[in-house]
């Protein structure tokens, strides 16, 4: 069984999906999808790397200080500070070899979905999902007696599972290289070289099962161990 109503458009590199199964109106569904559109595209216009005019090429160009960024910036890089402490900068936005840069793309995509996804309650909306590139946030089940079920990819061949997840309310998120190749750095500014191809993580948040699932991903084994610490998130490797 699928949701009423279903719709996909391009942000942030990648692509968003959109599904909800409320009885409304076709049209309503279309007005959802375009605020979340355009809210995920003023979300990347601030945290953009490859965006001039974003708020983050702006402080790394020393335009622009931190504490007279937007409200979202502040906040998002509040939360990187806070899990690079908690990773002993295993997660970091700043890469050795760019000590003066930073880079939140690992933290933001997550962030910017479970930001995005409040549309949806304002809304009114009960049973919905929102994914972007893989990660989902999601609420309700596909209604109030079945779950969403949402398929975890294999890394290995895109056109297969490696499993399912069956969520109500929460988060799912995926990190590794298969979408988008080879994104991710370690400590000393080199390409991670994990033992994982994919980490997936669940949670409660998509913003910090997407951010775990980044640190367990270049963290390897010691990861699995690290997360445990965070007692709503569960880990699925794929080695």
């Amino acid at each position: 069984m699928q949701a009423r109503h279903r719709s996909s458009f391009s942000t942030m590199g990648t692509t968003a999906s959109v599904h909800v199964n409320d009885n409304i109106m076709e049209a309503t569904f279309e007005d959802v999808v375009e605020e979340i559109s355009a809210e995920l595209e003023r979300l990347e216009q601030m945290f953009s790397i490859y965006r001039t005019d974003s708020q983050i090429s702006r402080i790394n160009r020393q335009e622009l200080h931190v504490l007279d960024a937007s409200r979202e910036v502040i906040d998002v890089l509040d939360a990187c500070t806070w899990l690079e402490q908690a990773s002993n900068n295993v997660f970091t936005v700043r890469r050795p070899d760019q000590p003066r840069s930073i880079n939140p793309t690992g933290f933001v995509k997550g962030w910017a979905a479970e930001y995005a996804s409040r549309l949806f309650i304002e809304r009114g909306l009960q049973h919905w999902y929102l994914a972007i590139g893989g990660d989902y946030v999601l609420h309700g089940g596909l209604d109030d007696e079945t779950p969403w079920n949402i398929g975890v990819t294999d890394p290995r061949d895109t056109k297969l599972l490696v499993g399912e997840i069956s969520v109500e309310t929460g988060a799912i998120a995926t990190s590794g290289t298969a979408e988008r190749g080879n994104h991710l750095w370690d400590a000393q500014g080199n390409e991670a070289k994990s033992p994982f191809l994919s980490v997936t993580v669940t949670g409660p948040s998509l913003t910090w099962a997407d951010a775990f699932a980044t640190t367990v991903f270049v963290m390897g084994e010691p990861g699995l161990e690290w997360i445990t610490q965070f007692d709503t998130y569960q880990v699925l490797p794929v080695c």
